[in-house]
């Protein structure tokens, strides 16, 4: 384990992702839901407007929210037109019990 987080703390390769998981043995600990969005945010490939202008294929990375460029850590963080979004994923979980659905405490 102390080889391969060696290795991912000198690599030059993977930048973003390592801002998301620094840590190998804690990453490995953690249950993901790896699906292609995912993948493609936390390796900074996802499709946020900065990216698209990056590559010149659109010319404003402004976020339609108008405050900031549209990067991940805007999306994810501060993105007022996803303050719902964000929220909901901050509630506790549901549990069901009994066919009902209850707030997990």
């Amino acid at each position: 384990m102390e080889t391969w987080q060696r290795e991912w703390d000198t690599t030059t390769k993977g930048s973003t992702t390592k801002e998301y998981f620094p840590n190998v043995e804690e990453r490995l600990k953690m249950k993901l839901n790896l699906t292609q969005n995912f993948t493609a945010i936390v390796t900074g490939h996802g499709k946020t407007k900065t990216y698209l202008h990056r590559f010149k294929i659109i010319e404003d990375p402004t976020c339609t929210c108008g405050k900031a460029v549209q990067t991940t850590d805007h999306l994810i963080f501060e993105c007022e037109t996803l303050t719902k979004e964000r929220e909901s994923l901050r509630q506790p979980p549901l549990k069901k019990t009994n066919g009902q659905s209850t707030k997990k405490n």
